[in-house]
């Protein structure tokens, strides 16, 4: 009964950041990924898309950097972390699409500035 909110990453702390697999990723979104390994962000495997979602919305994670488009493991995760106040984007800066066609990987964050930041890493190393 109580509506999440994740709000902005704690300032100077490391950002929290969940990020795919790297069986699920080509050589192109591995090379976007080590972006992410940067002074200022912890990335770390994720674990079940769906909790990664869950987290970032509870503020407990600050982003997610995904590889793959199934819909269904996106969907519903994507609602839950804008309703908390959150924002995606994909490699290009461009909302996630649903219905595919996006440039990978993509981020799911607690704030739009926090997406901003993680689609930017992701996107000069790719």
């Amino acid at each position: 009964g109580e509506r999440l909110y994740a709000g902005p990453p704690t300032p100077g702390r490391d950002l929290r950041v969940a990020t795919s697999h790297p069986d699920y990723t080509t050589d192109d979104q591995k090379r976007a990924l080590l972006g992410l390994r940067t002074e200022g962000v912890a990335p770390r495997p994720c674990g079940s898309a769906g909790l990664e979602y869950l987290a970032v919305a509870r503020g407990e994670s600050d982003a997610t950097a995904f590889s793959w488009e199934a819909a269904w493991d996106h969907a519903a995760g994507l609602l839950l972390v804008e309703e908390a106040g959150g924002a995606h984007l994909t490699l290009t800066g461009e909302p996630f699409r649903i219905t595919g066609g996006n440039a990978l990987p993509f981020t799911a964050a607690r704030d739009a500035a926090t997406a901003r930041r993680v689609a930017a890493l992701l996107a000069s190393a790719g």
